[in-house]
């Protein structure tokens, strides 16, 4: 039987950015905030971490992708993402959540899912913390074409729904260029956010979370990670913050400039913020 719930994180280094680190950070804020759930990871090396489990999966073919640096410029380099759609195959989780490296969670808003009776569940849209709505492109697939919805988080169980949706995405993958001509969306390398809007389509899926997702935009970097649960951040001259609020950081290596304030925040005894969703 598997293992009741928990939190399945794929992470693949490349040549500028350690993803395994990531991780390290993204289960140790799991302990914290879901502390009852279990937490395994997906990557191509026997790594130790604060996971229960590490499966080894090989990265197999491999996109170019463009990050911004932290001085404001751009680098193209490696990006391993195709191995997220054998997630039903490998989670050894009867529930399962899973969560990009750079998603960082600052309270127990996700404890619901696991008392829910709900199949499969993304996010459908986006909040720019920056209030720049920097992902205003990022609504539709193409404006003649399907909503976008977003890979970054993403709950499933083990049931048919969900298996035949992992086998629709993998089918977007390997057929990339015909569904690229087929719903328009702008060619280059292969995103699971596409793959997972056209599955979606294809079974009429229409069950989302009810939060947008919190996102802090690639251009915009990470100030200061405090203890209470703040996490400070600088746009246009100006510092500003949020706090208690789970929270897509897109500038990788911003996450990683910060290791001690987050391993500072993560090992400090937990104060509950409980929310609940129905």
């Amino acid at each position: 039987m598997p293992i009741e719930n928990g939190v399945l994180l794929f992470a693949y280094n490349n040549e500028s950015i350690k993803y395994t680190e990531l991780a390290k950070l993204c289960a140790l804020l799991v302990r914290k905030h879901l502390p009852n759930t279990g937490v395994t990871l997906v990557t191509d090396n026997l790594i130790e971490g604060p996971f229960d489990d590490v499966i080894i999966l090989e990265a197999g073919d491999s996109n170019r992708r463009t990050f911004r640096t932290p001085d404001g410029k751009t680098e193209e380099v490696t990006w391993h993402n195709k191995t997220r759609p054998q997630a039903y195959d490998i989670t050894p989780y009867e529930k399962t959540l899973l969560l990009d490296v750079d998603y960082l969670m600052f309270n127990n808003s996700l404890q619901w899912l696991f008392q829910s009776d709900k199949e499969l569940l993304c996010h459908n849209t986006v909040y720019d913390i920056t209030e720049k709505d920097s992902f205003i492109d990022d609504k539709m697939l193409h404006w003649s074409s399907i909503p976008m919805l977003w890979a970054t988080v993403l709950y499933f169980t083990k049931n048919d729904t969900a298996r035949e949706f992992f086998n629709l995405v993998k089918l977007v993958q390997d057929n990339y260029q015909y569904y690229y001509n087929l719903y328009n969306f702008k060619m280059g390398p292969y995103r699971n956010d596409y793959a997972i809007s056209i599955a979606y389509n294809l079974l009429s899926l229409d069950y989302y979370f009810l939060d947008p997702l919190f996102t802090l935009p690639s251009q915009y970097s990470i100030n200061t990670v405090q203890e209470d649960g703040v996490v400070t951040y600088g746009f246009d001259d100006k510092v500003t913050y949020i706090k208690n609020t789970n929270i897509h950081i897109m500038n990788k290596y911003s996450i990683l400039e910060h290791t001690d304030e987050i391993l500072q925040y993560a090992t400090q005894p937990t104060i509950t913020h409980t929310f609940i969703q129905t």
